[in-house]
């Protein structure tokens, strides 16, 4: 079940994935809702529909405003034993997602977890781990240690009845309908299956940015508090009920409310506090403690600084977010975090396992990759596995011996093929930790550079290719946007960079050399040199650009409501709401991958550039 609203640069992938399942079209239907789109989102879906008879193609009558309407329509269409919901810019895994479904036919579940993979613009990474490291059946889905911090369609199947039986469906909501539906949903299912077959992949690349990123941290505390008051009125299982409500508290209005740059920077925390005040109140006014509900030990200092050292309870949430990880040190074979004197008082914060790597030892005339092990006594280590850097989709279990905190792993089994890999150990079910490269560090006086910094083998087998120059850039540009992160050079050997310039900055070209071994290279406006590989830089023409602000001005105003973001991408909270008539002075301007302009402010955030949001004053 799929909804859509102006999709079209992702629909087909979409379609595709669906297309590529390995299982009995016969025995699916795919349902596309389409929430009157304006570009050619529909005209594709009934393309698709013509040409194959298990997909289907729904179109309202007029817009909804929201996922929850065209996905209860789907639900009521539906026809299968199973449901899930697809959003229309992610795709289905070919093989894995049959596995699950026959995994649950097989064992009967009234709901299936499988693994998820989100792929950003640097990195593909594993999502909610606790729900898919192993096959399981027979499971309770809500005791299954912390389901409801995933509580989204990625990954899940479900049976309908279970929906039409409890009359379950999704409240229109700007924000937080997923949370809502998904939380009844696993409580009131009788039993899971879990797969660690990857099922689920999230498109999260920058030039995809959904509604939720453009509800502000504002609006989404509201949002939150509704949330909570329905679950607060639900009538589910008490343990269910209670980590909801542990999840709601650590995570929306703790982890992603207090403990945030957002509160830190604002001007007006007394909303912070009144929200989080009501919350403690529509919590404790339901008989439940808040003591009781929070879990981590993090979440239950931020809770106890709050009501009893509330003079320094800004700088608290500061040191939180600058410091806590840059201050570590090794107490009894464990890696606690240094505190400042005034937070003494608070319960020490240690590391589950920190592994750190120590090198390469000689043992009875065989080598061994030593890995040393700072844990909890509870700590139990299941595996080691090569997992490629920045890709979690490829990895490799080897063997290993635990010996004395330490793990020995042969040398000739560190292989990998051709793949720059990490080490990551996995303990206790789904934890898992990367080998880091150095070992904690506390100094009032100086910082070690890299203490955070995760062991990383590199492959030494290069090909020898020789040059093609489709790749660079040959000719001058009048401008270019940089897509990747590259240095500034006073010469053509780029053996001593002058500084880098970040993703996304404009930069004006005068003309183009080479170095001494003929690699196209571009020169700057201010003599400098930079990489002409279209890699890592794109030629751009300021003068097409229609409909947005393509010269730096020194001020706009706002003409109509936009927001306030911390990155180019706009994959963030908003900073807050901007509304018509407030003025910004602009320092820069930058793009997204997508060439899409952005305003830099003087205080380094970023707007829309478009003409229809923003005026130039001069």
């Amino acid at each position: 079940m799929v909804t859509v609203y102006n999709k079209e640069p992702f629909l087909e992938n979409c379609i595709q994935s669906l297309i590529n399942l390995n299982i009995d079209k016969s025995q699916i239907e795919a349902i596309f809702v389409d929430d009157v789109s304006t570009d050619g989102s529909y005209a594709i879906l009934n393309r698709y529909a013509e040409q194959y008879e298990f997909i289907r193609a729904i179109q309202l009558d007029e817009n909804s405003g929201g996922p929850a309407i065209p996905r209860n329509i789907g639900m009521q269409e539906a026809n299968g034993e199973y449901l899930t919901i697809l959003d229309a810019d992610d795709w289905l895994e070919a093989e894995g997602f049959p596995k699950l479904i026959l995994q649950m036919q097989t064992h009967n579940s009234d709901i299936g977890f499988g693994q998820c993979y989100k792929h950003m613009n640097n990195e593909i990474r594993k999502v909610a781990n606790f729900a898919s490291y192993k096959e399981a059946n027979g499971l309770v889905p809500y005791e299954i240690y912390n389901i409801f911090r995933a509580v989204g369609p990625w990954g899940k199947v479900f049976k309908r009845s279970t929906v039409i039986d409890n009359n379950m469906k999704f409240k229109n909501l700007k924000y937080g309908e997923d949370k809502l539906f998904y939380s009844e949903l696993i409580s009131k299912s009788q039993s899971a299956s879990m797969s660690p077959e990857p099922v689920y992949h999230v498109n999260r690349y920058a030039d995809n940015i959904s509604l939720i990123k453009s509800t502000d941290m504002i609006e989404k505390s509201q949002f939150n508090l509704d949330v909570l008051k329905e679950i607060i009125q639900m009538e589910l299982p008490e343990y269910a009920k209670e980590q909801i409500l542990c999840r709601i508290l650590e995570m929306d209005f703790i982890s992603r409310f207090l403990v945030t740059k957002t509160f830190l920077n604002s001007n007006d925390k007394d909303f912070f506090y009144q929200q989080f005040n009501e919350v403690e109140s529509v919590i404790t006014g339901a008989g439940y403690e808040m003591e009781k509900l929070l879990i981590n030990d993090k979440y239950k200092n931020v809770y106890h600084t709050y009501h009893h050292n509330q003079k320094n309870f800004v700088a608290y949430i500061g040191y939180m977010i600058y410091e806590a990880n840059a201050y570590k040190y090794i107490k009894d074979h464990m890696v606690y975090f240094k505190y400042p004197e005034s937070f003494k008082n608070l319960v020490e914060l240690k590391t589950k396992c920190t592994a750190i790597y120590n090198g390469t030892r000689l043992i009875n005339n065989t080598f061994y990759e030593v890995i040393e092990l700072y844990k909890q006594p509870n700590i139990a280590i299941e595996a080691v596995k090569l997992v490629k850097i920045k890709d979690d989709r490829f990895s490799k279990k080897v063997d290993f011996i635990v010996e004395n905190d330490c793990i020995y792993i042969k040398t000739d089994d560190l292989k990998f093929e051709d793949t720059d890999f990490n080490i990551s150990i996995q303990y206790n079910g789904f934890d898992q930790v990367l080998v880091r490269a150095t070992y904690p560090n506390f100094n009032d006086q100086s910082k070690l550079k890299r203490q955070n910094f995760h062991l990383e083998f590199i492959s030494d087998k290069k090909e020898a290719v020789s040059l093609n120059t489709d790749h660079y850039l040959v000719h001058a540009p009048d401008h270019i946007v940089v897509k990747q992160e590259i240095n500034r050079y006073k010469n053509t050997d780029f053996n001593d960079p002058l500084d880098s310039i970040a993703k996304g900055q404009l930069i004006k070209i005068k003309a183009t050399g080479k170095s001494a071994d003929q690699t196209p290279l571009l020169i700057t406006n201010d003599d400098l040199y930079i990489t002409a590989d279209k890699a890592f830089v794109t030629e751009i023409n300021l003068n097409k650009i229609e409909g947005y602000v393509s010269h730096i001005p020194k001020s706009v105003e706002v003409i109509k409501k936009c927001k306030l973001y911390e990155t180019i991408s706009f994959n963030n909270d908003p900073i807050k709401t901007l509304k018509p008539g407030m003025t910004l002075d602009i320092v820069d301007l930058a793009f997204t991958d997508k060439l899409t302009p952005r305003l830099k402010t003087s205080d380094g955030y970023y707007l829309t550039a478009n003409e229809k949001f923003v005026d130039i004053i001069n």
